[in-house]
């Protein structure tokens, strides 16, 4: 049977399954100018009225139900009409949340071992930027003029700590420094280094799991936005030299209980007397607790130990991860990027803090063509010294806000106004984020009559005693994942399309059904009865 044939053959099923017969044809050409639209409109008719009939959907039975008068059936349409805008309204304010909102994070578990999680990293830095002793011994042995003192020399180095932005004086002040710098072929970050507290001294006792350990094996000299600090279970940096003096470990540490006889302990020397330069008008120690990737600045957590003290910082971990279908999805749509997705020019591994502060050091070094000590730099960009000091005060918002020349707004405005930043930084999809609680008081061992093993042998005068530890043994982890996926979104849809039409797979099939395998069975049954 072609095609011909069979089409001839529904045409004919067709015209007998009208109500009325239409008047014989003349002749045959009278037939054949028979319209189609005379004939298709008809069967589309009474096809649809035989789906209304025997259809699960709601309501459309009632539309074509013998013995209803026409303003019953006027209802059943608007209510069936309503039910179908309404689903429509609906479906599509579902596919608009699911488009603005691709991803959600939502709490997977408040009991998540800490075990699984890594001990922080913790960076320590002397409130002293410069030692006395220090400063006066290099401006000692520097050549100056017969009219300066080696002591008004050493008081001059107080104004490196003006490259960060800490206070203002005369820029001559700061060419006549320059140019002494320049004649003893001396460089900002060179002395800084110099001057700055050695690990060594700082610290006199270190214990990690109940072991006492040498502090030159866990913590190493690093830069930081205080300047050179001394970080423990630090892996930030690209270069990899620091394996080798982090006591063997290629990774950072864990700890598998909580409690403060189980974490890091320290016994911290400030070296009082030596104290020159301060940026707090007090003595000890600044500490931060931040993530072992990230760059330590202010952004991790911040804490002040102040001399003679013991302080207690129980630390609470908070781990946000991202799925596989979440990190499927382009970084765009699911507002983050992962640890590896965007190379970093300094540290190894992306995140948002990580973006922030070198994208600062990108912009500092575009608008004073140098870049600050206590930014992070892998060696290939230059140095500020005394003669930019200028520069880098009248762009200091470049690196200390996030959105430059919007500071000075209030929070709304900034919202309101939707100004990008010029860092175009995302959060980070994978990342542990710690809470610290803090407790410290007046050093005082005259009663104590714990860990005598660790103050053994120390005459303590001014030393400060530092305890870092999980505050317990859970923590809460969040899950970064897609709003809906394939099977929510069917579900989401058949639960409209259900509950407004009375919508399902089989009725989908029933309107197929009815006006395409129907048709080919009344065609077939036709032919065979012919």
């Amino acid at each position: 049977m072609n095609f011909r044939r069979l089409g001839g053959r529904v045409i004919q099923s067709i015209k007998e399954r009208r109500n009325a017969e239409p008047a014989p044809p003349k002749d045959p050409a009278e037939a054949e100018q028979i319209t189609t639209g005379s004939v298709v409109i008809p069967w589309f008719k009474n096809q649809l009225r035989d789906l209304c009939q025997a259809t699960a959907l709601h309501g459309y039975s009632q539309i074509v139900r013998e013995g209803y008068n026409p303003l019953e059936r006027t209802l059943w349409v608007l209510a069936v009409s309503t039910a179908f805008v309404t689903a429509v309204v609906l479906l599509w304010i579902s596919w608009t949340w699911n488009a603005e909102t691709p991803t959600v994070t939502v709490i997977e578990s408040t009991n998540y071992a800490t075990w699984n999680l890594p001990f922080p990293a913790v960076t320590i830095c002397n409130l002293n930027k410069i030692s006395a002793s220090k400063a006066l011994e290099r401006a000692q042995a520097m050549s100056r003029s017969q009219n300066m003192s080696a002591e008004e020399l050493a008081e001059m180095f107080r104004l490196f700590l003006h490259v960060d932005g800490l206070a203002e004086a005369d820029e001559r002040e700061y060419r006549r420094l320059h140019d002494i710098l320049l004649e003893n072929n001396l460089e900002v970050p060179q002395l800084m280094g110099e001057f700055a507290a050695p690990c060594s001294a700082m610290f006199e006792r270190c214990l990690w799991k109940g072991t006492q350990w040498r502090c030159d094996t866990l913590f190493r000299t690093t830069n930081s936005t205080e300047g050179l600090c001394c970080s423990f279970n630090y892996f930030g940096a690209r270069v990899r030299d620091y394996e080798k003096k982090s006591g063997g470990a290629f990774e950072p540490r864990r700890v598998t209980a909580s409690g403060y006889q189980t974490g890091l302990s320290l016994i911290l020397n400030p070296h009082v007397e030596d104290y020159f330069t301060t940026d707090i008008a007090t003595t000890g120690f600044k500490i931060l607790i931040h993530n072992s990737y990230d760059f330590p600045d202010e952004n991790g957590e911040t804490r002040i130990v102040r001399s003679n003290s013991e302080t207690f910082l129980a630390v609470l971990p908070i781990e946000t991860y991202s799925t596989e279908y979440a990190m499927e999805l382009d970084p765009a749509s699911r507002n983050c990027f992962g640890y590896n997705e965007l190379r970093m020019h300094v540290m190894q591994r992306y995140s948002y803090s990580n973006c922030m502060i070198e994208c600062s050091t990108d912009q500092i070094f575009k608008r004073c063509r140098c870049v600050p000590y206590d930014l992070p730099n892998n060696g290939t960009l230059p140095n500020c010294e005394m003669k930019d000091v200028r520069c880098l005060q009248q762009n200091l918002e470049l690196f200390r806000s996030a959105i430059p020349g919007r500071n000075n707004l209030s929070v709304t405005k900034v919202m309101d106004t939707a100004v990008p930043s010029p860092c175009r930084c995302l959060p980070s999809c994978e990342m542990v984020q710690y809470s610290v609680d803090m407790i410290t008081s007046e050093m005082n061992r005259t009663f104590s009559n714990n860990s005598v093993e660790f103050f053994k042998d120390i005459k303590l005068q001014d030393q400060s005693a530092v305890h870092i530890y999980f505050s317990d043994l859970v923590s809460t982890r969040y899950r970064k994942d897609i709003y809906q996926n394939w099977l929510g979104v069917l579900a989401s849809f058949g639960g409209i399309l259900g509950l407004f039409l009375g919508f399902s797979i089989i009725t989908g099939f029933e309107v197929v059904y009815f006006f395409t395998i129907r048709v080919l069975f009344d065609v077939c049954m036709k032919s065979r009865k012919k």
